[in-house]
């Protein structure tokens, strides 16, 4: 009897963490349109793409990672982002130091977010692609 009481509690204390991570990180589980970008043809001049990633937690989200591109400048204007405020991340194409050519690129931005007894962390996927001329 004991045994089914802790499995039990076990598999409702997975279930409670999985409720507060979806609702911590939104729509970034799925494939979000949001978070994809397609620069076209780019020559001549410097194109940017701003990526907004909302906390919709409780608690302050860091940014503790960014796995960078080849051909992508990343910027990151905060790394800390409170509760309701977003995270904008800034994808850069230039194509006078840019291989020419077609690209697709994966920006690879890891959360951690810190409730109570629970340290939370998430990969968000940002793909960039576009045609260096």
């Amino acid at each position: 009897m004991l045994s089914v009481a802790v499995i039990a509690f076990t598999f409702a204390g997975y279930a409670q963490v999985e409720h507060e991570e979806t609702s911590m990180f939104s729509t970034t589980r799925s494939l979000n349109p949001a978070l994809q970008h397609n620069f076209g043809q780019v020559s001549g001049t410097v194109q940017s793409k701003s990526f907004n990633i909302k906390n919709t937690g409780k608690t302050p989200m860091t940014i503790v990672d960014v796995k960078l591109p080849e051909r992508v400048g990343v910027t990151i204007q905060k790394k800390v982002v409170q509760p309701g405020e977003d995270a904008v991340i800034i994808a850069t194409v230039d194509p006078t130091i840019a291989n020419q050519g077609a690209f697709t690129e994966k920006i690879i931005v890891i959360t951690e977010q810190n409730e109570p007894g629970i340290i939370t962390r998430k990969e968000i996927t940002l793909t960039v692609s576009g045609d260096v001329k």
